[in-house]
């Protein structure tokens, strides 16, 4: 999953334009042998798939296999970004690439697909550099278990003994190869490799302020990139509390806009989780209401969005005017992901209805306001 956001420049031939060149991803795969893993077929056909935002595969195009190849040639829409890819039609796993501007050489094992080799573009071949740091950690340890075996007895290897040096060895090449990855991944920050692994590999072994500062390493070039923005999310997610910011979720409407939290800053933000099957959620709505109705007078500076975690379309939409909520500038959103929803999971929702209170820069001020102590906190803040 890699790439550095940059072009190159390529020369004319025939009719191929370079803006051409650049809406096209053209991906050729070949194998060592295309026969599965668990039966006598061969593979017939290859299937392209993006991933969506619950990391579900999203069928986009497929290939028919001639031979030991296939050719892909996958036109991107306008703004599309380098992003992985899954590559199916296997009975044993997958291939993950990069699908971006220009032509990516894939070449795998029908047995083994997930260990494909995928070069040709900038943040493939930046892939395959990365993936080269946790080989060589694989291979510190096969060395070292091997030149035991020829200086000690098994007997010695599997004693109390043998296996804290086994241990110790392995903790030291683990190590080795996180700093290897981070010291990497910050030399090239202007790839969506670099937040992508981050989140994924090294986000789960350091703590927040250094998860921050990681956050904040980012190149700006990246600003508005999927993965970018799902890093600082789990990033902030780690350390949710008064005065913090909250991740940056995103808040699909109904007529399929999507908003971020972003996009309300400059006002104190209401964001309240609710659901219309939920009836505590119901009983708190009319206090909701007469928030919304006390604060009219100054609604350039305060906003409610109630984002629902229906995952029914038309329950959601049906309970909005069935409980009053159908009112101007009153922000309704939903993913329909239900308790699944990565909004919901980056704020740590568990329950609802629940509240978070923001101020104008996205700042966390209270949580879990109810009743009419949240219509008094709100108008305190507010001025009224």
């Amino acid at each position: 999953m890699l790439q550095k956001l940059s072009f190159i420049l390529l020369a004319c031939f025939g009719c191929t334009s370079l803006s051409q060149a650049q809406e096209t991803c053209i991906i050729e795969g070949t194998f060592s042998n295309t026969k599965l893993c668990h039966g006598d077929a061969h593979i017939q056909k290859v299937y392209l798939n993006r991933m969506n935002e619950m990391e579900l595969p999203i069928l986009v195009d497929s290939a028919t296999v001639n031979g030991n190849s296939f050719v892909i040639r996958h036109q991107l829409k306008d703004g599309h970004q380098s992003e992985i890819y899954l590559l199916t039609g296997f009975d044993n796993g997958n291939t993950a690439f990069f699908v971006e501007p220009g032509t990516v050489k894939i070449h795998m094992d029908a047995a083994y697909p997930n260990g494909a080799h995928a070069t040709g573009t900038p943040t493939n071949d930046l892939y395959e550099a990365y993936k080269r740091i946790g080989e060589q950690c694989t291979r510190i340890q096969m060395d070292s278990l091997r030149q035991f075996s020829q200086i000690h007895p098994v007997a010695w290897i599997d004693s109390k003994e043998g296996i804290a040096s086994r241990t110790r060895i392995g903790g030291e090449a683990k190590f080795k190869t996180h700093l290897a990855r981070m010291r990497f991944l910050l030399e090239h920050n202007d790839s969506p490799l670099s937040p992508l692994m981050m989140q994924k590999e090294l986000l789960y072994t350091i703590s927040f302020d250094e998860a921050n500062r990681l956050r904040q390493s980012m190149n700006p070039a990246l600003d508005g990139h999927p993965y970018e923005e799902a890093f600082s999310n789990a990033v902030l997610a780690k350390n949710i509390g008064i005065g913090s910011e909250l991740p940056n979720i995103t808040m699909p409407t109904a007529d399929n806009k999507k908003l971020t939290l972003k996009d309300f800053r400059g006002k104190y933000v209401l964001l309240d989780f609710w659901a219309s099957w939920c009836g505590p959620c119901r009983r708190e709505i009319p206090f909701v209401i007469k928030l919304y109705n006390e604060t009219r007078s100054v609604k350039d500076k305060f906003v409610i969005v109630s984002f629902s975690l229906d995952n029914k379309k038309k329950a959601w939409t049906d309970a909005i005017p069935t409980m009053g909520m159908n009112l101007p500038d009153w922000v309704h959103v939903s993913d329909l992901y239900g308790w699944n929803s990565p909004a919901a999971r980056d704020l740590g929702v568990s329950a609802i209805p629940k509240t978070f209170l923001l101020d104008p820069e996205g700042k966390l001020i209270a949580i879990d306001l109810r009743g009419d102590h949240m219509i008094q906190k709100v108008k305190e803040l507010l001025g009224l």
